[in-house]
């Protein structure tokens, strides 16, 4: 399957957030010449905004380890929470991109990691800048980023439902035994269905479950605080394209 266009892949993002994740690690100057070389930036790319986003948070969280030993726990407990479910949802995204729901098989491809990638991205880059904003307690700009992850939650959500609901009708029709097979599309297993459903839901309750802890740390949180965070991190998880595939048989 082709790679997400760049344009797509930051439709979600605001602005500044955008413009802190380019000064924090500039994306490649020169177009790959393949899927698998495009595949690979985006991947280092990710890297580093893993550590940029990691740099910014110890500027939040480090302080408080000798000033404020509950937060500082809170933090981290959160963080490792955030960083599981990141990769857990990131992962759920890419994964659709090669699930036939028409079907119930799943193919691969050398495209295949290129949008975990890209989701990987997204949510580094917003997490890094809100942890500097955090630092510097500019809850302007947090506020401000905030607001334009609203409109793309909408449309993240109703695809992500979607896409569960397809899944699930997918699945209950699976087979319950599929042959060996070394061939790149194969059906998948009505066993095989149960993890992949459950790490979907998963990936639907993170938002709301990680925002009430964050706000719980806001030194005066608004009273849309734990809505506006979770659409944070649910504008990010689009299963759009996937839907798109199913729809046109790709």
């Amino acid at each position: 399957m082709l790679a997400l266009t760049l344009a797509a892949v930051l439709a979600a993002t605001p602005a500044p957030v955008e413009a802190w994740s380019k000064k924090a690690c500039p994306p490649p100057k020169q177009s790959p010449d393949s899927n698998v070389e495009a595949k690979y930036a985006e991947q280092q790319r990710a890297e580093c905004l893993k550590k940029a986003m990691n740099k910014a948070l110890d500027k939040v969280i480090v302080p408080l380890k000798k000033q404020k030993a509950a937060a500082f726990k809170e933090w981290m407990s959160l963080q490792a929470d955030y960083n599981r479910w990141v990769a857990e949802a990131c992962a759920a995204v890419e994964e659709s991109n090669w699930v036939d729901l028409s079907t119930g098989e799943r193919s691969m491809g050398t495209g295949y990691g290129f949008t975990e990638a890209e989701c990987l991205q997204r949510q580094f880059s917003w997490r890094g800048f809100y942890a500097e904003a955090w630092a510097r307690k500019d809850w302007n700009a947090i506020q401000q980023a905030l607001q334009g992850f609203s409109a793309p939650a909408t449309k993240a959500r109703e695809s992500l439902q979607s896409y569960r609901t397809q899944a699930q009708a997918t699945a209950a029709r699976a087979p319950a035994h599929v042959p060996e097979s070394d061939e790149p599309v194969r059906p998948i297993a009505k066993e095989d269905w149960k993890p992949y459903l459950e790490r979907l839901e998963r990936a639907a309750a993170g938002p709301e479950a990680l925002a009430r802890r964050q706000c719980a740390l806001v030194p005066s949180p608004t009273p849309d605080c734990a809505q506006r965070f979770s659409e944070s991190l649910s504008a990010q998880m689009d299963f759009s394209d996937a839907l798109g595939h199913q729809e046109s048989g790709q």
